[in-house]
């Protein structure tokens, strides 16, 4: 039959999911209803939209909504990049849709997205913070569409950026919470890039985050979710530089007992700084003479098995309640629309989780048995003992089955820190042992937790294989080397044969 096709009048949104749309403008109530941002009525036209945070009930961030772009506040940046506020407004806008790929994101589940959700709200009284946010969005979009100007832009407007923090720094004794703010979104910056220097680069603004937060007061700060936010991503940060880079040192662990609570991220973080304190006794008593290492060595394993005790107990007969549930096992296929992206392994069947924060939390846990058990491991191999290596391996292949999970296209960018961290220490746990397949596999990840965005990950694969030959060049029996040991003068190895 002829006739013109019926063409549904409705937002993209709801034509998408084949529901019946109310019209509603700015936004049509059932986008309000779920949460998320509703494109409008024409997919021709772009409309230039702010995203600002919607606040449920209970006080989590839900995902930003469109406002009309009249109520944006104006962003104070450089006029000679030809920014209108028109256009930035759309630029941040589409880096949010971008770099969060999935629309039932939280604050609770991701600190990071809370952090750039509640930007809007911030916009036009920091100008550090509106260049930070900006740069960080334009470098992002420029590479992610290949845009060579629009990155060129964000890379000037980052740097300046980072001129305007060096004036605050310098004649501001009292850091704001948009400066410190700046500074996470400094780190996330540098995690994005594969420079040669992106490792130092990075530990420079983790170290200024540290400095700000031991030597000034912040809790005296009205918005507790924002702060609590900022803490929360610096210990991720602080976390992962800590336990897998030769910078181990020259970071503070006590930023990973900053304005504890009682949450289970938090006190995990806690026992991963007694953790740190512990391996960096190791690290000395591996330089000590074998005949003065019997003593320090059985005071640190008593050190270690006290803290395997209590996080057994705490953790593992209580998983259900802290962890949020235990993982399930699930078949590939559910988890991701190409799963040969991921390396085959038939022992190593993915989990899924009740939310991304609970998984997030379980590669925090099994990260925290890891560092013990590889101490207890490393320190009986000083003793000349026949180690058991069994417990470590099990918690690098839990954090392996964790993956598939994580590098979703709607999780990915949000457990992209998480992952980096826990793959890290897994590959140490198979470069201790020797498992080249299970460590080649960690490798294969590396490549694309960079092709989502996070182009430090070809460095931390670089580090890795830099242990890895370290390792191998070592005489049977002799210890292996921990990163803060391991000095910076081993050149990284092109051979990964």
């Amino acid at each position: 039959m002829g006739g013109i096709p019926y063409t549904s009048s409705g937002c993209a949104t709801c034509r998408k999911r084949k529901i019946k749309c109310d019209l509603g403008k700015p936004e049509c109530a059932k986008c309000i209803k779920k949460g998320t941002p509703c494109p409008g009525y024409d997919d021709r036209n772009f409309l230039h939209h702010t995203v600002v945070s919607r606040r449920a009930r209970n006080g989590e961030t839900k995902r930003p909504v469109p406002q009309l772009v009249g109520q944006l506040k104006p962003l104070a940046l450089p006029e000679q990049f030809d920014m209108s506020a028109e256009a930035r407004t759309q630029l941040f806008a589409t880096f949010m849709d971008t770099f969060f790929a999935s629309a039932c994101l939280k604050g609770k589940d991701d600190s990071w997205y809370l952090l750039m959700a509640r930007f809007p709200t911030m916009a036009g009284q920091s100008e550090l913070l509106d260049r930070s946010v900006i740069g960080l969005a334009s470098v992002f979009l420029g590479k992610t569409m290949r845009d060579s100007q629009l990155a060129y832009h964000g890379l000037e407007i980052y740097n300046s950026a980072l001129n305007a923090m060096a004036r605050v720094l310098k004649f501001d004794d009292s850091p704001s919470l948009a400066v410190l703010y700046s500074a996470i979104v400094f780190q996330t910056y540098e995690t994005m890039q594969n420079s040669d220097t992106v490792l130092r680069n990075c530990l420079t603004h983790i170290q200024g985050a540290t400095a700000m937060l031991n030597h000034h007061g912040y809790n005296h700060h009205t918005d507790k979710a924002l702060i609590k936010a900022i803490v929360s991503r610096q210990k991720w940060a602080a976390s992962m530089f800590i336990l897998n880079t030769p910078y181990s040192t020259e970071v503070n662990g006590e930023c990973l007992i900053l304005g504890r609570e009682e949450s289970p991220n938090d006190q995990l973080f806690g026992v991963i700084a007694e953790c740190i304190f512990l391996r960096r006794d190791l690290g000395k008593i591996i330089k000590l003479q074998h005949r003065d290492r019997e003593h320090a060595c059985q005071a640190l394993l008593q050190g270690c098995y006290k803290l395997k005790k209590r996080l057994h107990v705490d953790w593992i007969l209580e998983s259900t309640h802290k962890l949020g549930g235990k993982p399930s096992p699930c078949h590939r296929e559910k988890l991701t629309p190409d799963p040969s992206l991921l390396p085959l392994d038939p022992d190593l069947a993915p989990y899924e989780f009740e939310s991304l924060e609970t998984a997030k939390t379980y590669i925090l846990f099994c990260v925290a048995s890891i560092v013990i058990h590889r101490m207890i491991y490393q320190t009986e191999k000083l003793l000349f003992r026949n180690p058991d290596p069994s417990y470590m391996l099990y918690y690098a292949r839990e954090i392996c089955r964790t993956v598939a999970y994580c590098m979703q296209p709607t999780t990915r960018m949000s457990a992209g820190q998480a992952v980096l961290m826990g793959l890290s220490q897994a590959s140490k746990c198979y470069i201790d042992c020797g498992d080249k397949a299970r460590f080649l596999w960690c490798q294969a990840i590396y490549p694309l937790i960079e092709a989502s965005g996070f182009g430090i990950a070809l460095r931390m694969s670089q580090v890795e294989w830099k242990y890895w030959n370290a390792a191998g060049s070592q005489s049977m029996g002799s210890t292996l080397l921990l990163p803060e040991v391991l000095q910076d003068g081993i050149e990284i190895s092109t051979n990964r044969g």
